[in-house]
């Protein structure tokens, strides 16, 4: 997938992923922390856990376009 990334290298983007679930770990309910990893997901084609993390959002913010797009 490094294609899909465009930039950086997958172990930077692995990284990118560790630090949002360690602050999504400290707190659940940040739907930017949330909405952004839920995009890397994607990037790197883990579409099942990419839509927990927009289906956590819209549980926070139901109004979220975001997340709806996602």
């Amino acid at each position: 997938p490094q294609a899909l990334l465009h930039s950086g290298s997958s172990e930077e983007w692995i990284a990118r992923i560790g630090r949002l679930q360690d602050a999504l770990t400290v707190c659940p309910t940040d739907a930017l922390a949330r909405c952004e990893l839920a995009t890397l997901l994607e990037r790197l084609e883990q579409s099942e856990e990419a839509l927990s993390h927009w289906q956590a959002v819209l549980v926070c913010d139901p109004n979220s376009l975001k997340a709806r797009e996602g």
